[in-house]
C-alpha cells in the first residue's frame, strides 16, 4: 500500500535523539528513508516487492547520495535501533508507531466525504448550497 504521506513528530525531530545522534546529512538519509518506505508497496519496508530488497546503489542513486554515507548511515540507524535490514529490505522500527494514525484515520476518509456530499441540496449549486 502506497501512502500520499507519512508522519514526522516535530517536537521528536528537533529536539530527539536523531537531532543528537546523527549528522545533518545522516538526518536527511533518515528522513528520505521514513519517505521511501512510505512508497514502497509493504509499510515501513524499503523493497520493490515483499520478497525483493532494493540494492544499496539504486537507494543511493535515488536519493541523491553517495553511497557510502547511505552505507555508514544504514549502519549507524541499525546500531541505534531505528531499521533492521535482512534479505526482504530494510525495515524502519516501529513502522506502525509511527505512522499509526494514517492507519487509524483510513477508515473514516471515504465516509467523510459521503457523509459531506449529503449536507448539500441537490440541484444546479448543489455543491454550494448548505440544506
Amino acid at each position: 500500500m502506497r501512502r500520499k504521506w507519512v508522519k514526522i513528530w516535530v517536537d521528536e525531530s528537533l529536539t530527539g535523539t536523531v537531532r543528537f545522534d546523527l549528522t545533518p546529512a545522516e538526518r536527511s538519509i533518515w528522513y528520505d528513508l521514513i519517505i521511501l518506505a512510505g512508497a514502497c508497496r509493504v509499510p515501513g519496508q524499503i523493497s520493490s516487492n515483499e520478497t525483493t530488497p532494493f540494492p544499496h546503489d539504486y537507494i543511493a542513486n535515488l536519493l541523491q547520495v553517495p553511497l557510502d554515507l547511505l552505507q555508514t548511515t544504514l549502519k549507524k540507524l541499525a546500531d541505534t535501533g531505528r531499521v533492521s535490514e535482512n534479505e526482504n529490505g530494510i525495515h524502519i522500527t516501529n513502522w506502525l508507531k509511527y505512522q499509526s494514525e494514517y492507519d487509524r484515520q483510513k477508515k473514516y476518509r471515504g465516509r467523510k466525504e459521503t457523509q459531506d456530499k449529503d449536507k448539500y441540496l441537490k440541484g444546479k449549486y448543489q455543491d454550494h448550497v448548505k440544506r
